[in-house]
């Protein structure tokens, strides 16, 4: 301690006699990693007299160099190496509480003559930021509903700035795609299907940037354009199968009701053997478990009598035909015997 007051006594003394010289520092400000080394370099007009570096508003000593071996703080021991050529100082390792304003005052020997100097330097120590990670607001999007992507960062407390990304490329704001001030909230009002993409948030500070996991958005809608498949009609004692479907993601549920009545779960409704008591409405009801939303669509059904048709029309020529052949040959064994 009795170093550091000496250097700064004959510093001031000799600011009092001559001008003091600003000197820059080579970087600034220095920027550092917690557990890293930063260097707060100085390059000096001559030879070095004497010099002491103090940090924060209240001059806090960190080392001072008189000609011998340099003087360092009890807080700063196995921390620091003085560069006692050009004054210049380094920080090992370092940690978030290093960070802030480093000011240093020195004499050089110019032209024989002691010439004092001072300046400063900007430290700031940063952590490594771990992982980013997109969070969605809700978790299963709705079409037509808001939704939220939130860029959250781990392990570090500063975060310069944050970029959006869509399937790669620079993430367009608009009327209705809104980006928080900050850049961490990506706000849909609403959600579109054309929003399906891959969404990534860079996160970067001054020493290094992450990007996110891709976040795949897959907007979930429907059921919409619900229709049935099938005859409109069949015979008694025919097949059937009616099939329902609808536009929707997730796939949505089917219940299908027959006049009116619960009948079956499922896309599918099948009769096996069609009866007169099988005609009527059949009504398909489609729900989205995740949207809610519910569609249904109707199908009137007819039972047509068993052998009627083209088919039995042409077994009724054909038995016109052998009775009108019988007939004739009746006729002609008449007049033979005749």
């Amino acid at each position: 301690m009795e170093t550091h007051i000496i250097i700064w006594i004959v510093v001031s003394l000799c600011a009092g006699c001559l001008a003091v010289l600003e000197l820059n520092p080579v970087t600034d400000p220095v920027i550092g990693l917690v557990g890293g080394s930063v260097l707060l370099e100085i390059k000096p007009p001559g030879p070095l007299g004497g010099m002491i570096w103090m940090f924060g508003p209240e001059d806090m000593p960190v080392v001072s160099w008189a000609g011998s071996e340099p003087e360092i703080d009890l807080d700063y021991k196995n921390r620091v190496t003085l560069n006692t050529k050009t004054g210049s100082l380094q920080l090992k390792p370092v940690s978030l509480n290093d960070s802030g304003v480093y000011t240093f005052e020195g004499t050089v020997f110019v032209s024989a003559e002691v010439q004092p100097f001072k300046g400063s330097v900007t430290v700031n120590v940063h952590t490594l930021i771990g992982t980013v990670i997109v969070n969605p607001n809700p978790e299963q999007p709705i079409e037509n509903q808001a939704l939220n992507l939130t860029c959250e960062v781990l392990g570090s407390k500063t975060v310069s700035s944050r970029l959006w990304l869509k399937d790669g490329q620079p993430l367009s704001a608009s009327d209705r795609i809104t980006l928080s001030v900050d850049n961490s909230t990506v706000s849909f009002n609403p959600v579109l299907q054309s929003d399906n993409g891959e969404y990534q948030c860079k996160a970067k500070n001054p020493v290094i940037e992450v990007a996110s996991p891709g976040y795949i958005l897959e907007v979930n809608y429907g059921p919409e354009q619900a229709s049935i498949t099938g005859p409109d009609s069949a015979a008694e004692g025919s097949s059937v199968t009616f099939t329902c479907s609808a536009q929707s993601l997730p796939p949505c549920n089917y219940t299908w009701y027959f006049n009116g009545a619960d009948a079956t779960q499922g896309s599918q409704y099948e009769i096996d053997f069609v009866s007169n008591a099988d005609r009527g409405s059949y009504t398909c009801v489609a729900w989205n478990t995740v949207t809610g939303r519910i569609t249904s669509v109707v199908k009137e059904f007819t039972v047509t009598e068993s052998g009627s048709g083209s088919g039995s029309g042409c077994l009724k020529a054909e038995i016109a035909q052998i009775a009108i052949g019988a007939l004739s040959g009746i006729a002609l064994l008449l007049c033979l015997s005749v």
